[in-house]
Formats: C-alpha cells, sequence, structure tokens
C-alpha cells in the first residue's frame, strides 16, 4: 500500500498509508486544526509555542500505531485472535488518534464553554450514537461525561467522516466511542484487545497525554522534562483482565516522566503569565459576546464555517475598533501589546512568603469568591474591575494528581505507581492562585486580601 511520510519535529519521520492522508489528513475538517493552536495564548509567553492541534494529531496516530504494533509482537496479546481482528482494531485506532481532536473550536479549550452541550446531544442522538451506546450496553453517561470538544468531535467523524470510515473498513461509531474512551464491540462482548484499542487513546497512559507532554516541552522550550520516550513506548503491554499498563521496563523512566510531567505543568501550563494570557483572551471572548448578537462559536460555526484562531481574533479586532469605549477595546489593546500586569506571586515560594496565612484555606478562599473579591479589591485600590484579577491555571483539569494511577504490571497483576511506592509520601502539587494587579499595587493588594481573609475566619479557626 503507498505510503507518505511528514516530518515532525518530535518524533521524526511519520509515515501514513496514503489512504488516510486521502480520506482524512487531507481534507477541510482536519486542515482547519493547523490553525488551532495547541496551547491558545501561551504563545505571549514561550514564542516557540505556536504548534497545533494537527501536528498533535498526527503524534498521537505515530505512537497509538507503533504502540499498538509492538503490542503485536507480544505473544500474549495476540494469542487465540485472529489477524484479521487486529488489523480492524490497529485501523480503528489510527483513525480515532487522527480524529480525537477535530472538534477543538478556536482557542482550544478557552473557547469550548460556548457550544451548547445540548444542542450537540441532540445532533449526535439523531446520528444514532446514543442508540449504539445503548445497544453496546451503556447508558448515556459517556456523553453526559464527555466535554464539549470530544462532543463536537463524535458529531464531525459522524456527519464529516461515516463514509470515508467504512471505506476504510472502519465503524465510525467505534471511533467515537475510542475518543470518549470506551469500545462499543468490547461492551457488545467482543474481543478484550478491542477494549484496549480504546485505552491507548484515553486512560491514564493514553499516547494523548504521551504526545502533548512530550511536544508542549519540545515546542516552548520549557526543557523541564527529560525521559525516554522510546522507553516508554516499548513498555506498554496488555492483559485480559487487568488491561493497559507499563511493564517493569518502564521503571527506570516512569519517574522522570512524571516529575517533568508536574515541571511542565507548572512552570508552562501554570507560568503566571501564561495564566493571565490565557484567561485575558477569555476574558475577551466573555466580552464579544456581550456586545454581540451572535456567539463567539457556535457547533455551525466550527463545522460549516471552519473557524480557527485566526477568525476569532479578527472578530475580536473588529468589534474593538468598532467599540473603541468598550472594556473589550481596552483587553484587546492589552492582549496585542502585551502590556500584562503584575502578579502579587509569582510561584510556591513567594506566595507562601507573602501570605503569612494556612496556604490551602487561602487559596481556596480566594478561587471560591474570587468574582467578589475581585470587585472588593477594585473598590480598594480605586481601579476599574477589568484591571484586578484573582485566577488560577486556565486548563485545571490537566491538574498532575490525576497521574498517581499509572500502572505497572508485574506477575500477572497491575499496580498502580502510588501503590508500588515510588514516589514515598510525596503530594503532587496543586496549583496556587495568582492576583493580578496594576504595577505598585502588589503590596496593597496582598495586605487588603489577607486582612479581609482573617475578617471573614475570625472566629472559625
Amino acid at each position: 500500500m503507498p505510503t507518505t511520510q511528514i516530518k515532525d519535529p518530535v518524533h521524526g519521520y511519520i509515515e501514513l498509508d496514503q489512504s488516510l492522508v486521502d480520506r482524512i489528513v487531507d481534507t477541510r475538517p482536519f486542515q482547519r486544526m493547523r490553525y488551532v493552536r495547541q496551547l491558545s495564548a501561551t504563545h505571549l509567553v514561550y514564542p516557540g509555542a505556536n504548534h497545533t492541534r494537527f501536528e498533535h494529531s498526527l503524534g498521537v496516530y505515530h505512537l497509538g500505531r507503533t504502540v499498538f504494533e509492538n503490542l503485536r509482537t507480544q505473544t500474549y496479546f495476540t494469542r487465540n485472535t485472529d489477524e484479521g481482528v487486529l488489523d480492524e482494531i490497529q485501523r480503528t485506532l489510527e483513525c480515532a488518534c487522527l480524529l480525537h481532536d477535530v472538534g477543538h473550536p478556536p482557542f482550544s479549550h478557552l473557547a469550548e464553554r460556548f457550544l451548547d452541550t445540548d444542542e450537540l446531544y441532540a445532533r449526535l442522538d439523531d446520528h444514532g450514537l446514543v442508540e449504539a451506546f445503548e445497544e453496546a450496553g451503556l447508558d448515556d453517561s459517556p456523553l453526559g461525561d464527555a466535554s464539549p470538544h470530544e462532543l463536537l468531535g463524535c458529531l464531525t467523524v459522524l456527519r464529516e467522516y461515516r463514509e470515508a470510515l467504512s471505506r476504510l473498513g472502519v465503524d465510525p461509531y467505534e471511533v467515537c466511542g475510542y475518543v470518549l474512551g470506551y469500545s462499543l464491540v468490547y461492551e457488545r462482548g467482543g474481543p478484550w484487545q478491542f477494549g484496549l484499542g480504546a485505552q491507548l487513546l484515553h486512560s491514564p497512559i493514553d499516547v494523548d497525554r504521551l504526545d502533548y507532554i512530550t511536544r508542549d516541552n519540545r515546542m516552548t522550550g520549557a526543557d523541564v522534562l527529560s525521559f525516554d520516550t522510546d522507553r516508554m513506548v516499548d513498555a506498554y503491554t496488555a492483559h485480559p483482565e487487568e488491561g493497559l499498563a507499563l511493564s517493569e521496563k518502564a521503571l527506570s523512566t516512569i519517574g522522570n516522566y512524571l516529575e517533568g510531567r508536574i515541571a511542565l505543568y507548572m512552570w508552562v501550563t501554570q507560568h503566571h503569565k501564561s495564566v493571565y494570557a490565557n484567561v485575558l483572551l477569555r476574558a475577551m471572548l466573555d466580552e464579544l459576546d456581550d456586545l454581540t448578537d451572535e456567539r463567539p462559536v457556535t457547533v455551525d460555526q466550527v463545522l460549516d464555517g471552519e473557524i480557527d484562531d485566526n477568525t476569532l481574533m479578527e472578530r475580536l479586532r473588529h468589534a474593538a475598533r468598532d467599540h473603541p469605549d468598550s472594556t473589550l477595546a481596552a483587553l484587546y489593546d492589552r492582549f496585542r501589546a502585551r502590556r500584562f500586569p503584575k502578579t502579587c506571586w509569582k510561584h510556591r515560594i513567594a506566595y507562601a512568603d507573602r501570605v503569612d496565612v494556612d496556604l490551602d484555606a487561602f487559596g481556596e478562599w480566594l478561587t471560591t469568591n474570587a468574582d467578589r473579591l475581585e470587585r472588593a479589591l477594585a473598590d480598594e485600590l480605586d481601579l476599574p474591575t477589568h484591571e484586578v484579577w484573582i485566577e488560577r491555571s486556565y486548563v485545571p483539569e490537566y491538574e498532575p494528581g490525576e497521574l498517581r494511577d499509572i500502572p505497572i504490571a508485574y506477575g500477572g497483576t497491575t499496580r498502580s505507581v502510588g501503590d508500588w511506592g515510588l514516589y514515598g509520601e510525596r503530594a503532587f502539587d496543586t496549583p496556587i492562585p495568582f492576583v493580578f494587579v496594576p504595577q505598585g499595587e502588589k503590596k496593597p493588594a496582598t495586605e487588603f486580601l489577607v486582612a479581609k481573609f482573617h475578617e471573614e475566619h475570625q472566629g472559625g479557626d
């Protein structure tokens, strides 16, 4: 079968069957991902962070295919299983890896909250996905638990790729199942290896995570991650009862993987300037929503209008120009000129030094009451409310604590890295909140917030 090679800065040459290129990669919905950055506005902090969902999807495909082909060399994995079945699973996995992010709206996670999940559910029901899950013995909880971009991705698969997938010998409903973390074939009683295909794309050790961790580290230039990706890939193994796991071969690199993942989260995603850049963009979208009759992002705008980062940024530019006295105009000017305010603290050391109270309680109080405290602090400092921000990471669902559950296989069973005692008693750091105020206002802002915390908690400690 003819193949195409694409040179990737992270994995080297990625080889795709020409049929995948013709029917999936070289199509308009897939090519749209070239214009949706992986890390939204983080390029304002790390200038090299211009990588997109397009190359990430190719990387996930490459890792998924490589891992599955390695599994096929393991006798235990292929025992009593027809080669045709394994071919079907592999092709399904390859297509799902390519298409898993095709539903991302502009600015990735920042804009997906504007997508109407009820509308997405109804459309998926019309396309038969709800019925397909029910026939597999599942209720609709996989759809209810899915993120908006995953639902839109499934809708894109069923609307735009149904025929193409069928011609590739792949069930489009099974691809949607993989995107959501399920194999409908397995749930209907099919071979256990189908379930492994879904786990490879959606689990604590999925190849989606493995690619974006490696890619974000490389493309930002943060260089906080140092682990042997090839050894990790070679360590994947599987068991009918235990599921997907890493063999003890991974023990030499899993510590670096986890520590590096935490470092990447804390110094890229949770970098104080990254947090501000992205929440500033989020605030601009909220202001655009208030100023115009149409939502900043809708299902049809993505499906039919093919909107991307450039489309939405241009819309923001026009709205700021047409409403020069608006908050949006002020925020847009700040974004374009990169005039970011100061943070009261930049990292956990400064946070602990400047906030002489229970840090966990203080942080919870700040984030739980952010809107109210922003108004109170703005009044105290005699500032417009849009000059005061209380924020934490813009993608809190990626907190690293979930990685404790990575399974290590040994002796026919699996145990998580935490159970193996690989980390002793060390806890995974949680994100700290940041307080952004104009130049010269850090000290009075900190003093006011600490005093207010004591005032509201006196007698309650």
